[in-house]
């Protein structure tokens, strides 16, 4: 199971919490207005989270489980753009426009009208070999068109205890 202790200890950010917070993102998201009132679908892209907190993490878990969750539970509600497939979805295209393969639909490349993206930030401390180090998990959801920030949630933690190999 993904949430099992595997026994290296440490204070940073696990599989817990990452699958906690992009749950409460997503039902966050969801309740906002400009997403629930929308008239037609709106089109969210993702941006890259920053990591300013001491782990190293893989950035991209984070946005790609609010994603995840989001089309198992949004019931078309939103939709997201594969912006980072962009050189494959051209050269398809460009194939299509040219016979070289066919489609049932010829549709323009849709516009974004959101971008979701988020930031990792934290304070740790440490003495007598134990740490301690609270994270707060941000994210936010732009308008492409004003720049207006119109959801923001975050998920935060704090974990106590050896500080880890893995974290040195």
């Amino acid at each position: 199971m993904p949430d099992d202790d595997d026994g290296l200890g440490g204070t940073g950010i696990d599989s817990e919490d990452v699958r906690t917070a992009s749950r409460k993102m997503a039902i966050s998201i969801l309740e906002v207005p400009e997403i629930m009132k929308a008239q037609g679908v709106p089109r969210i892209a993702l941006l890259p989270v920053k990591n300013s907190t001491r782990f190293i993490i893989n950035k991209d878990i984070l946005t790609q489980k609010i994603r995840i969750e989001l089309n198992k539970n949004a019931a078309g509600k939103v939709r997201f753009l594969a912006r980072d497939r962009m050189d494959d979805i051209l050269k398809e295209r460009q194939g299509k426009r040219e016979g070289l393969t066919t489609s049932t639909k010829e549709a323009d490349l849709l516009g974004v009208d959101f971008f979701l993206t988020g930031e990792l930030t934290g304070i740790s401390k440490g003495a007598d070999g134990r740490r301690s180090d609270y994270v707060l998990m941000s994210f936010q959801l732009i308008d492409s068109e004003t720049s207006d920030i119109i959801w923001e949630d975050s998920y935060e933690f704090k974990k106590v205890g050896t500080a880890g190999v893995v974290y040195q």
